[in-house]
């Protein structure tokens, strides 16, 4: 670890759990971490609340952590004592005189409704002059209140109910702390329990420099962006018109990273024109959408929707003939068949390969069925199996690369608790690193690959990384892999992975046997009862056995008792 990465480890050194203040603790080092690495993100106003807030007392401090940490931004004052907090009402005062809350702020009538239990709801229609039976039900009470003088624009507490045994308080600095949040975290999806609620030294973490040219945002108005985007994002989910949303979407942004957002965001702005019928705003948006999953839907609403299907076929046509993802040549071909048929033109199916299938009558004796398939390919000597799923192979990728995963880039890294690099599967992960990565696979022509690998595996292992599951990568198996798979065919699966990894690596088969006298391996897919491929595990095997590398799957039938 470098003496760089070293201090910025200790800095972020999260508290112990034994302390009764480590959520307070941690909470300072992540704003300590943001106004050293992020200062000239923050305006002057901004850093200066943030210096005001380690300025203030502790108890202040530690209530106002207590509060960003819970969901919302009104909170009961009775709801706000901590055995490690001596006085909060003090602590309350303190964060009001600094405006960190606002100790009288304005209640709506769904906020009281909100936060009063039913029996106080009924004493405050009672001092209202309000009478209603004690059976009446929380949800009832909400019509009672509507009907009161103040129903019709917020007012503070007491002048709802004078004699309310508990004020409500909010937070008025939210929003910085949401800044704060994912500039840390690099998303906002991700909350301060993340980091602040948990003791994150029961897990390693590779050591990464943090250097100002390596930022993910450039600038204040990536993150301006970035929270635009959310906000758009969150009004999607609440609204059933798009129209009002689709001016707030931020045009072409030249931050890589930010853009691929844009696109997701502006694909999912597409589906749900699509779904509330808006049919010509949905091909609007998909057409102009780089996302493939955008071209497939093109086609599926044209497909349904277009008075000329002659032109949707070329379309479709001129599209196969470009470089896709091959689950999405799969979906466009399955629409130009449909199409033709439609237009009087059938065309051939595509050749697909015929998958070796071998098929097993098992006992059930409770197992899964992965395992009780294993056993009965064990079962021989010199047979030895694992139970493998998406893990082995990515795992072998993981090893190989690591340098290259931890190899700090612009976007990559937020901060020092991150499994991998946060583009692992943005399109443009391998197109950013290619050298970096060609020179790692090259080593499977040489031969320096076993001895990476297992350097690796020895120097790294527990350590978080994104494409490693630790239980699953075993010594046993490790060793196993280095000495019977061959070179060329690690190399055709990282190469199938790495082409679409957000993809390719779902679907490979359940398990993977050795035949340790013949030095040969083979993969195996395990279906139960019922059970069949799907489309992403069918054009795995396809793509495999097209080079050569042995899979077969297993057709498992349960055995009747007798």
């Amino acid at each position: 670890m470098n003496e760089q990465a070293t201090l910025l480890a200790s800095a972020l050194a999260p508290a112990s759990l034994d302390d009764p203040l480590y959520y307070l603790k941690n909470l300072q080092a992540v704003v300590t971490w943001v106004m050293t690495h992020h200062h000239d993100l923050l305006d002057a106003e901004e850093l200066t609340t943030l210096q005001q807030l380690l300025q203030l007392s502790i108890p202040a401090q530690g209530l106002l952590a207590r509060m960003i940490i819970r969901k919302g931004e009104l909170f009961r004052s009775d709801k706000l004592e901590y055995d490690e907090i001596p006085s909060s009402a003090n602590a309350l005062d303190e964060l009001s005189k600094y405006g960190f809350i606002d100790s009288n702020p304005l209640i709506a009538i769904e906020q009281i409704h909100k936060h009063c239990r039913r029996d106080e709801l009924l004493n405050l229609l009672i001092a209202a002059g309000s009478a209603l039976p004690k059976s009446a039900k929380k949800s009832e009470l909400l019509t009672a209140l509507e009907t009161l003088d103040l129903a019709t624009s917020a007012s503070p507490l007491h002048d709802w109910w004078p004699e309310a045994p508990f004020s409500l308080v909010s937070l008025q600095c939210m929003a910085l702390f949401d800044r704060l949040r994912l500039m840390f975290f690099g998303n906002l999806h991700q909350d301060w329990s993340e980091f602040v609620l948990t003791e994150l030294g029961h897990q390693a973490y590779e050591a990464v420099a943090f250097d100002p040219q390596f930022r993910a945002f450039g600038g204040r108005d990536d993150v301006d962006s970035y929270l635009a985007l959310y906000h758009c994002q969150t009004a999607l989910q609440e609204a059933s018109d798009i129209t009002a949303i689709l001016p707030r979407l931020p045009e072409r942004l030249s931050n890589p990273w930010l853009e691929y957002r844009r696109q997701r965001l502006g694909f999912q702005m597409a589906q749900h024109a699509e779904r509330a019928g808006d049919i010509p705003l949905a091909i609007q948006l998909y057409t102009g959408n780089v996302l493939d999953e955008a071209k497939v839907r093109l086609y599926r609403v044209l497909e349904k929707h277009s008075d000329d299907s002659l032109a949707v076929i070329h379309a479709i046509e001129q599209d196969l003939q470009s470089p896709l993802r091959l689950e999405t040549q799969v979906h466009l071909q399955r629409i130009l068949l449909r199409l033709s048929r439609k237009v009087g033109k059938p065309q051939p199916r595509p050749t697909r390969q015929k998958l070796p299938v071998v098929e097993f009558s098992l006992n059930n004796n409770d197992q899964r069925v992965e395992f009780a398939t294993l056993d009965a390919l064990t079962a021989e000597d010199e047979q030895e199996g694992f139970y493998t799923e998406n893990w082995l192979f990515t795992g072998l990728l993981g090893l190989l690369l690591w340098p290259v995963l931890f190899e700090p880039l612009p976007g990559a890294f937020f901060h020092p608790f991150q499994a991998g690099p946060a583009d692992l599967y943005r399109p443009d992960f391998v197109a950013r690193r290619k050298a970096q990565i060609d020179e790692r696979l090259a080593t499977l022509d040489s031969g320096e690959y076993r001895d990476l690998i297992k350097h690796c595996w020895q120097q790294k292992y527990g350590i978080a990384c994104s494409l490693i599951h630790w239980p699953v990568i075993t010594e046993a198996l490790l060793d196993l892999a280095l000495a019977i798979i061959p070179a060329t065919h690690l190399k055709t699966i990282f190469t199938h992975l790495l082409s679409d990894l957000r993809n390719h690596r779902r679907g490979m088969p359940d398990l993977c046997v050795f035949d340790r006298r013949q030095r040969s391996y083979r993969l195996v897919e395990v279906k139960g009862p019922g059970d069949r491929l799907q489309d992403h595990q069918t054009l795995w095997i396809e793509s495999m056995l097209a080079t050569g590398i042995p899979i077969e799957v297993a057709q498992v039938q349960w055995n009747t008792p007798l």
